[in-house]
């Protein structure tokens, strides 16, 4: 891997971790609801991306092992839930935030180094 390709993947996985910050911190202040969607918007489309490596994963594995059971849950748990709206009121809007920066943290710790080394090539 080139010093270049180390920054561009250094940046990227900087990007989806300071989304997750910026969720952290909206869920300990009052931010209004368009900041929060904002938030959401970003962690959804860090999601998407990494979800996909999570689904290949999931078709590596031998479908009858509970390990397999389990990821899939978790994978089309967290594909229903970018689905979902903010909701009306603002404390729906801080708890969906919190849902997804918990699902994208989740998704980057197991699948960014993989998001990375794609990106890179």
């Amino acid at each position: 891997m080139t010093a270049d390709e180390k920054i561009r993947q250094t940046l990227t996985l900087s990007a989806v971790r300071a989304t997750i910050d910026q969720a952290d911190a909206a869920g300990r202040g009052v931010g209004s609801r368009a900041d929060l969607a904002g938030i959401a918007d970003q962690l959804r489309a860090h999601i998407e991306e990494l979800l996909p490596i999570g689904r290949a994963h999931a078709e590596q594995m031998w479908r009858g092992d509970t390990s397999w059971y389990s990821l899939t849950a978790r994978l089309d748990r967290i594909q229903n839930q970018i689905g979902e709206g903010l909701g009306v009121e603002v404390l729906g809007a801080h708890v969906q935030v919190r849902l997804l920066a918990v699902d994208c943290q989740w998704l980057l710790e197991r699948y960014g180094s993989e998001r990375a080394e794609s990106e890179s090539r």
